[in-house]
């Protein structure tokens, strides 16, 4: 994800037969990065659409999901649906819609973690924050803090469903993590329409369509639709996998 370690590399190691693989999956394009599919052998990510521009370098191999990291955990009986938002308060992250979309549904509560990192995102919380008090759903809706890498299994063994409202030309990592522990994952993301079967899939803007999939998901087979999932991270996402094919384009 730093594309200026390619363009260092490239003069040093392409002369003496090294080859270079670039590994980059955001929806933001630039001159260095163009630069650095350039000179790189190959660019790997997760699928071609996470990748900002075409090239014949690409190649999409899937996310390196550890899958020892994350367990199928039996979520407690309850009233209600309990979601988890695992990503920073930016604004591609599309989190007003989720905010919105949990508001309009009386038995869904969410729990949002995540850091914000530049003055943007630091305004964007506070954005997310008068919205909740605005809405009333205070007791229903937490914008919270970042939580540690090692904390992260436990929430999603704990919620029953992760919302991932990321823009279009990214896929977050979070989205795979959850899939990998059996969660199912509301997402509204293009590139993860072969992944999600369409009643996990919600339009991006609309916190109407948001709320009836959210609708839907009270009443589904939660249990199976995490095992599906998991079951396509097994095939697609493993690390061991990811790591299989990053050997295979540096041959």
């Amino acid at each position: 994800m730093c594309p200026i370690y390619a363009v260092l590399a490239a003069p040093l190691a392409r002369p003496l037969g090294v080859p270079v693989i670039l590994w980059f999956t955001h929806w933001r394009t630039s001159r260095l990065l163009r630069l650095a599919e350039r000179v790189s052998t190959a660019v790997a990510t997760v699928e071609r659409r996470s990748f900002p521009f075409a090239s014949a370098k690409v190649h999409a191999i899937g996310h390196g999901i550890d899958l020892a990291d994350f367990h199928c955990a039996q979520r407690p009986e309850r009233d209600g649906l309990e979601l988890l938002s695992l990503a920073r308060t930016s604004p591609a992250k599309g989190l007003e819609t989720i905010v919105r979309g949990v508001a309009s549904v009386p038995e869904a509560r969410l729990v949002h973690h995540g850091p914000s990192l530049t003055e943007e995102e630091r305004r964007h919380r506070e954005e997310l924050t008068r919205l909740v008090s605005a809405l009333g759903v205070a007791d229903r809706v937490e914008i919270g803090d970042p939580v540690p890498r090692g904390a992260v299994p436990a929430l999603l063994a704990h919620a029953d469903a992760l919302v991932n409202n990321m823009r279009a030309g990214a896929t977050d990592k979070a989205v795979y993590e959850a899939a990998a522990a059996c969660l199912p994952v509301l997402a509204s993301n293009p590139a993860l329409d072969g992944y999600l079967p369409n009643d996990l899939r919600f339009a991006r803007k609309d916190p109407d369509s948001l709320a009836e999939r959210i609708r839907l998901l009270a009443t589904s087979n939660r249990a199976a639709l995490g095992r599906e999932l998991r079951d396509r991270v097994e095939r697609e996402h493993s690390v061991e996998g990811w790591a299989d094919q990053i050997v295979e384009l540096a041959r």
